[in-house]
Order: C-alpha cells, then sequence, then structure tokens
C-alpha cells in the first residue's frame, strides 16, 4: 500500500541520524525526502544542538499530551498543542505522492522510539532500582506507542490514520506479544 523505490529501503532501516543522512545524500531521492530529513533533525528550538531528532521529542509530547486535559482550560490547551505537533508533524499533508515517504518516516520515527524501549532503565520502577523484565518493556513499549498515535486520536478526537497505521504497523514487527497488548488497549479504550 505504501510502496516505495527500493532505493530508499536502506535510508528507511537505519534509525542513526548521520548514517541516515549520508544514505540520503547517497541515493536519488525526491526533494520531499530531503525536506522531511531536514525539518526532523533540525533544532527546532535553536540551541544550537546538531542531529536532534524533533519528531522523536514530538512523539514523547504526544505521550505526554494523552493524559491531559481533564479540565476544559487544560484540554484546549492540549488540544492546541497537538495541532501544532500535527502540523510539525506533516500529518495533515494530503498529497498523495507523500503519503509513501511519511508512513515510512513515521515507522522510522516508532523504530528509533522503540529502540530507546530496551535499555536497563526503561520501564524501571521504585526510582530506577527495580528493572522491568524484558516482556514488561515489551507491554509498556505498546502502551506507549498506543498513547502516542491511537490514543491521541481516542482524547483528542481526531483522526491521525497514517500516523497511527505506521506506528501500529512499526509495533507489529517488534514483537509478537504487541499483538495481543494492542489489542487489549483498544478494547479498554472503548
Amino acid at each position: 500500500m505504501y510502496n516505495i523505490d527500493s532505493t530508499l529501503i536502506d535510508y528507511y532501516s537505519e534509525i542513526d541520524p548521520k548514517k541516515r543522512l549520508v544514505i540520503l545524500d547517497s541515493i536519488n531521492a525526491p526533494e520531499f525526502v530531503h525536506k522531511i530529513y531536514h525539518e526532523r533533525y533540525s533544532d527546532h528550538e535553536h540551541k544550537g544542538r546538531k542531529n536532534v531528532d524533533w519528531w522523536l521529542w514530538r512523539c514523547i509530547c504526544l505521550q505526554s499530551l494523552y493524559s491531559r486535559g481533564g479540565f476544559l482550560f487544560f484540554r484546549k490547551f492540549r488540544d492546541n498543542e497537538i495541532k501544532s505537533i500535527i502540523n510539525e508533524l506533516f500529518i495533515n499533508d494530503d498529497n498523495d505522492e507523500h503519503k509513501s515517504y511519511l508512513y515510512h518516516e513515521y515507522r522510522n520515527t516508532a523504530k528509533r522510539y522503540l529502540s530507546t524501549c530496551k535499555s536497563s532503565s526503561y520501564a524501571s520502577s521504585f526510582m530506577g532500582l527495580r528493572q522491568a523484565s524484558d516482556e514488561a518493556k515489551i507491554i509498556r513499549a505498546c502502551e506507549d506507542i498506543w498513547q502516542m498515535s491511537k490514543g491521541i486520536e481516542k482524547v483528542a478526537g481526531i483522526k491521525l490514520l497514517l500516523w497511527s497505521d505506521a506506528f501500529r504497523d512499526e509495533l507489529f514487527d517488534y514483537d509478537e506479544i504487541c499483538r495481543e497488548e494492542y489489542k487489549r488497549l483498544e478494547e479498554k479504550q472503548k
């Protein structure tokens, strides 16, 4: 459904920003792919940092926004922030030519997030003193991915089809436990 040219497969498989740029510069990629790269790995806060994965940061912001919004004031703030993030991530881009590139970039973002979920401190408890089991990390990763995609859809009452599909698909490739856990999270929110 979201097919891309075979020359882009290595680019979308790589999660390290510097290595991705080397691959991108070595192939004849569409200008839109270059634009996405530079939007994703730029210093949006102008703090002089290089290779900041802005999209990864925005995923974490979406996850934190998932649990906010109980009071009307906070809901308005949350919804405005979500709209801002949606624009930054090109989620409203309705150009059919761009959809495949965005889908794979979103999957790459999810893949990069999931790569952080294997660290020893991820999903730990008691101020980091009690480390989580591998299965607990996977379950927590499922919850995180669900919150920053389908969960945001539900709490904000919006559709993020391409974003949510890409995150779900990457999650399902992450571990076999994820399919059942994702289904459980969906059922829990009905």
